[in-house]
């Protein structure tokens, strides 16, 4: 048996104000199915206006909306919040934010939702939970959990994170992407969810595993996640993180939503890659709380081999060149359910052949085509390699110290002699040197720009092209390409940028310092050399 302290004030008297025991079997113990013609305001409230009337202008995220109750319609079975372009107040866009504080709070459970997510650059909507009562403090020091958030021009993508850590601007997050296979999420309802128990919590995807926390992935941090959380839907427009609308975006757009439950145990679920070479070998695929007393079918495409688990928890697959479905049945007292994980087959990536071109800094010699012209972190142009190896053995390289206080820490410089036209066409890469003690999958961005239209608080305008890699070691060299990501300003031309940004471990505030070296241009084999 597993205990689960829940709190609501609208839940069932039997359920006692200081917890309740799992049984056998999860039970709803709150739902919204929607099938009333408002909103009922006895399980939501709502959030209104752009946040400048508790000190937080724009959400603190620089949001454009402003929400409002009229942008909420419950009708036919679904609940829709609307995003509009409409000027109201000093917003040009409106939305709508509802919330569950007060009126159903919990620790531990599971929590789902069915939702359809708009899409557009922009749009940003969300199923989250906040803390009710802070008990570790201001954000975000008592958590944040988002089950599902989605970034309106990547449709086929969404994120699960936590928030958590110091004191604002100190403060930390973890998260995990999951790209479908096909198709985007405006097309359908998926269902999304976090299982969240004393010392884990787990984001799904129609009960697909594709992330799990512990204490002990933050610590020394505290773990702020044990504590009443309340729940949140809403759509925000514009952003820090999703950019502004652009002529791109249409409105109004609408987050749709099934229903909201919230359960007083678990679900099995399946864990396993959903992406895969061809002819990929021994590939295994598990059910997580996969009842004892199940019975359990897997089921595989014709093109795989199952070369072990029928009728148990944990499968071992061969793939063919095909890819497909794989779906388990379980069923017992409790579940009789099909999970399906759509597996896609890709061919292994290869690299296309480069050759060496030019290097824009290698630190041993006089060469200068990078001049720094500003950082709000510390930058030492030539200091010692702080671990020499057969991979980076120069004596001298770059330091770049972070400075935690600022979340949007930034190094900008001038190049010389680079255009990055060629870069964005594919014909030209960039790679460079790494060495860091931040954790592997930190973020390491490269922009270019013109400083005489872009300023920090008009982004997009005069971004030309981004480019970025993510790390895959902690205190050891490694060889990165940074690659083309996007043009924000498409307006903004190649032969008009006339600085340069380094972003090291961008929109968070970590305190981790960078070494690089060897920052080089190399040109595809097949394509022209020439710098320009």
């Amino acid at each position: 048996m597993n205990m689960y302290r829940i709190i609501s004030t609208i839940a069932l008297s039997i359920i006692s104000s200081i917890g309740i025991i799992n049984a056998q079997c999860p039970e709803i113990i709150w739902q919204d199915e929607f099938e009333k013609t408002t909103l009922d305001v006895t399980k939501w409230s709502y959030q209104n206006g752009n946040g400048c009337d508790i000190g937080l202008c724009g959400w603190g995220n620089n949001e454009l909306q402003w929400y409002q109750p009229e942008n909420v319609e419950v009708s036919s079975g679904t609940l829709k919040i609307d995003a509009k372009k409409e000027k109201v107040e000093n917003s040009d866009y409106t939305a709508a934010k509802i919330k569950t504080i007060g009126k159903g709070d919990w620790t531990y459970g599971r929590f789902e939702a069915s939702i359809k997510l708009p899409t557009g650059r922009g749009l940003w909507p969300a199923f989250w939970m906040l803390p009710t009562d802070k008990v570790y403090g201001g954000w975000p020091r008592s958590g944040e959990i988002d089950i599902v958030e989605l970034i309106g021009d990547k449709p086929h993508e969404i994120h699960g994170s936590m928030h958590y850590g110091k004191v604002w601007p100190n403060n930390s997050n973890l998260h995990e992407s999951y790209h479908l296979n096909e198709g985007i999420f405006n097309e359908t309802f998926h269902t999304f969810a976090v299982e969240w128990e004393e010392g884990e919590i787990r984001w799904l995807l129609d009960d697909y595993l594709y992330s799990t926390k512990r204490p002990e992935d933050i610590a020394p941090l505290n773990w702020p996640f044990d504590q009443n959380f309340h729940i949140v839907l809403n759509v925000a427009v514009g952003g820090t993180w999703p950019g502004n609308p652009d002529e791109t975006t249409s409105f109004p757009q609408t987050m749709e939503v099934e229903y909201v439950r919230v359960y007083d145990g678990f679900m099995p679920s399946i864990s396993g890659k959903h992406q895969v070479d061809k002819d990929a070998k021994e590939v295994t695929y598990s059910i997580h709380n996969a009842p004892k007393t199940a019975n359990i079918e897997w089921i595989i495409p014709a093109d795989a081999e199952l070369l072990s688990g029928q009728g148990t928890d944990q499968i071992v697959v061969n793939w063919g060149q095909s890819g497909g479905d794989i779906k388990v049945n379980i069923n017992d007292a409790c579940n009789s359910k099909e999970i399906t994980l759509n597996v896609q087959a890709v061919e292994p990536e290869v690299k296309e052949p480069v050759i060496w071109l030019s290097s824009i800094e290698n630190f041993d010699t006089s060469n200068e085509r990078m001049i720094k012209t500003f950082s709000t972190g510390t930058y030492t142009k030539k200091v010692k390699n702080p671990r020499p190896d057969n991979f980076n053995s120069p004596d001298l390289v770059a330091k770049y110290n972070r400075n935690p206080d600022d979340r949007y820490d930034v190094m900008v410089c001038t190049i010389s002699d680079l255009n990055l036209k060629g870069f964005v066409e594919g014909k030209h890469k960039f790679f460079i040197d790494i060495y860091t003690d931040a954790a592997p999958g930190t973020e390491i961005l490269f922009q270019g720009e013109n400083n005489k239209i872009a300023t920090s608080s008009n982004y997009p305008t005069g971004r030309h092209s981004r480019f970025s890699a993510l790390t895959t070691k902690q205190n050891e060299w490694e060889r990165l390409e940074l690659e083309f990501q996007n043009q924000p300003d498409n307006s903004t031309k190649a032969e008009e940028v006339n600085q340069f940004l380094f972003l090291f471990a961008p929109n968070t505030n970590s305190s981790s310092t960078f070494y690089f070296d060897n920052f080089d241009v190399y040109a595809i084999e097949a394509s022209s050399v020439e710098k320009k």
